[in-house]
């Protein structure tokens, strides 16, 4: 099994994913959750690659030594998580929802 079909199987099935993309790391999709359209998978990994990208470098510039692997960007309803793998980007979109004073 490819490293790609790897990180599909670690990803499909968890809770609150509502879609996924994986790319190289010059933005090109390779793969994305059937039912995205290419647009928005296209536009994803276009804008998420740069962010993670100037991402990487900013977290060398703090350690030479380090690299960046997670990078997570919420909004009031959603999340994107953006790994970087050796040669792949996965971009994981899932539902957000704050935890309630009584959880």
């Amino acid at each position: 099994m490819s490293e790609i079909e790897e990180a599909l199987v670690r990803i499909k099935d968890l809770e609150g994913v509502e879609g996924y993309v994986i790319c190289n790391n010059d933005g090109t999709v390779l793969r994305h959750q059937v039912d995205m359209t290419k647009k928005l998978a296209d536009d994803l990994a276009r804008n998420l690659t740069k962010i993670a990208t100037r991402a990487t470098n900013v977290a060398r510039d703090l350690d030479p030594n380090d690299d960046l692997r997670i990078l997570r960007i919420k909004t009031g309803r959603k999340e994107a998580i953006v790994s970087h793998e050796k040669d792949f980007i996965v971009i994981v979109l899932q539902e957000w929802k704050p935890k309630s004073d009584q959880d």
